[in-house]
């Protein structure tokens, strides 16, 4: 087991440690258990029971765990802070000072959200792919589609709520493969004081695909079917939770390899990135310059 998603109802009765297990505890059900070695990454979704020992269970072996409200909103992810930095950690940590290699990084982020988006709109839009492709388009080209192609999904509280749910779990899941990189989830590159910042960053590019998710849940009915309304606002129901869950599932192979390979294309360029030392030395052309000078003189 790679996931385990503990999701609110009206069975679950409590979830504790017993040994190096958690013990699932259900109305009518004799117990499961869940060995902690065999999880690499938790979801609560709801009011879950679970007291704080089979937590520090997880939180032990470094496994991630997010907290996710009936809406679909990310609250909080839980993890055991590693003792020293990584290598790349550092490595990362000085980049930041440069402003060139920021301005590389910003480049390499936008052609991969670039590439994202553009996948996404060839699958859906045929012929706004062909125009952008002969004319280009800009960031307010994109939003504009995705404003209109979201709508077009469903009634805006169910597209919203899904669509947090879904990126409550690429954002969870990404914070996974971070730590797992010896990287700081908190300490972003475009804005180092954004809290999960760099969990953002590497998350941005499969953004498309929870929109993609999203507008093709509400093409097949499964949108509206998986919300209902509370006083507060709509909420995902459990049968809709199980049913996103399963469709992240399906995903998360090929997630992680993407997500896993950016985050190795980020640490190479910090390590391979040639910083000046002192004075910056001339250019091919200003020495050539300088002999002309030196010869004549």
């Amino acid at each position: 087991m790679r996931s385990l998603y503990l999701v609110e109802s009206d069975r679950l009765r409590r979830v504790v440690a017993e040994g190096r297990a958690l013990r699932v505890e259900e109305e009518g059900r004799a117990p499961w258990y869940v060995p902690a070695a065999r999880v690499e990454r938790a979801v609560l979704w709801g009011s879950v029971p679970v007291d704080t020992e089979a937590l520090g269970l997880l939180l032990d072996r470094n496994v991630p765990v997010a907290f996710v409200a009936r809406g679909g909103r990310l609250r909080g992810i839980a993890w055991s802070a590693r003792s020293g930095a990584s290598r790349a950690q550092v490595w990362l940590a000085r980049r930041r000072q440069d402003p060139d290699w920021v301005a590389a990084y910003r480049t390499l982020l936008a052609s991969w959200t670039r590439e994202a988006r553009l996948a996404l709109v060839r699958r859906v839009d045929p012929a706004v792919f062909a125009r952008w492709t002969r004319s280009g388009f800009r960031g307010a080209d994109w939003q504009r589609w995705r404003r209109a192609y979201l709508a077009s999904a469903g009634p805006e509280g169910a597209v919203d709520a899904v669509w947090r749910y879904l990126k409550s779990l690429v954002w969870e899941a990404a914070t996974g493969w971070i730590l797992a990189e010896g990287l700081d989830p908190h300490q972003g590159i475009l804005d180092p004081r954004e809290r999960f910042g760099f969990t953002k960053e590497m998350a941005r590019p499969l953004v498309p695909w929870i929109d993609g998710e999203v507008g093709r849940g509400g093409g097949s009915g499964v949108l509206a079917r998986s919300v209902h309304e509370q006083e507060d606002g709509v909420e995902l129901t459990p049968a809709g939770v199980r049913h996103w869950t399963a469709r992240f599932e399906g995903q998360l192979g090929w997630m992680e390899q993407d997500v896993r390979q950016r985050i190795g294309r980020v640490v190479r360029l910090a390590l391979e990135w040639q910083p000046e030392v002192g004075p910056r030395p001339p250019r091919p052309a200003e020495r050539r310059g300088r002999l002309c000078e030196s010869s004549t003189s």
